[in-house]
């Protein structure tokens, strides 16, 4: 709604994907008809989330071809994190800064906050999305995330005054450093999908994936 704050997006998309094995990318494994990493950004872009930044590392130019027409909507801006192999952490100061020389560059309003996804999350949905940002504007909290059955899950959203903290985590983590800095900070949004945080990080979790989707139709976001 027009007045109130902006909030953007990070996709974090560059990881090796170590745990998957034999070689496999798991952002290129395919569900529902289509590469694992477009789920995320179909979610994002039916919702309220503006602009995504799309931070690619491993196997880059493979997961920019999977991106389909995505790679260039206008909504979306990628990033290549040369030092992905070094952990999230440097994805995530990659993705942050991208998304502020972007506004920057294009004169666009600087969001007010912005959702740190995770590329291997595909039912993450619109909806709840839209939640958080909700949640965020109405509760005046400088961190919101999603929560079920007591366990806190992805994505999670930061207030822009949050950002200079995130750049300076390091190793292979993302915000759980600032997060824990800032837990007083923290509002929580309880969501009753089963599937809302599950990673497809092994075989047999893609697996999972693979049976939850089958026979199932999804919405798409409209290509650009």
């Amino acid at each position: 709604m027009s007045g109130e704050p902006g909030c953007a997006a990070i996709l974090l998309a560059a990881g090796t994907s170590s745990r998957m094995g034999a070689g496999r990318h798991k952002l290129l494994l395919p569900l529902a008809g289509r590469p694992l990493v477009q789920h995320s950004v179909e979610a994002i872009l039916r919702s309220q989330a503006r602009p995504l930044v799309i931070v690619l590392g491993h196997r880059a130019e493979e997961v920019r071809a999977a991106l389909g027409d995505y790679a260039a909507h206008p909504a979306i801006e990628l990033v290549v994190n040369p030092a992905y192999a070094q952990g999230m952490s440097t994805s995530l100061r990659c993705g942050l800064q991208a998304l502020q020389a972007r506004t920057a560059r294009l004169g666009e309003p600087a969001p007010a906050g912005a959702l740190i996804f995770l590329g291997d999350q595909p039912f993450v949905s619109a909806a709840l999305i839209d939640r958080l940002i909700a949640h965020w504007r109405s509760a005046g909290r400088r961190i919101v995330a999603p929560s079920a059955g007591g366990r806190r899950g992805n994505p999670v959203l930061f207030a822009s005054d949050l950002f200079s903290e995130l750049e300076q985590v390091a190793g292979d983590e993302g915000g759980r450093r600032v997060l824990e800095r800032h837990r007083a900070e923290l509002a929580l949004v309880e969501v009753e999908e089963a599937l809302a945080f599950h990673d497809v990080d092994t075989w047999e979790s893609y697996q999972t994936a693979l049976h939850a989707q089958s026979g199932e139709g999804e919405e798409h976001a409209p290509q650009p």
